[in-house]
């Protein structure tokens, strides 16, 4: 089987596995929650992304 069929089939089983386990366990996010995660999104988003970009250009 090509690596790509398996990481999608993992990854197909997993997102299927959170969606069944948050669907039975819904929770409400306040919108105070909501703005501390974005702000940590905003932070942390730039900072993958760089690291990634030093990671490629260093082999």
């Amino acid at each position: 089987m090509l690596p790509i069929v398996q990481i999608l089939l993992v990854l197909g089983v997993v997102m299927a596995a959170v969606l069944f386990i948050t669907s039975r366990n819904p929770s409400r996010v306040t919108e105070e929650q909501q703005a501390n995660y974005s702000k940590w999104f905003r932070i942390l988003v730039p900072i993958m992304l760089i690291a990634a970009a030093i990671k490629y250009f260093m082999g």
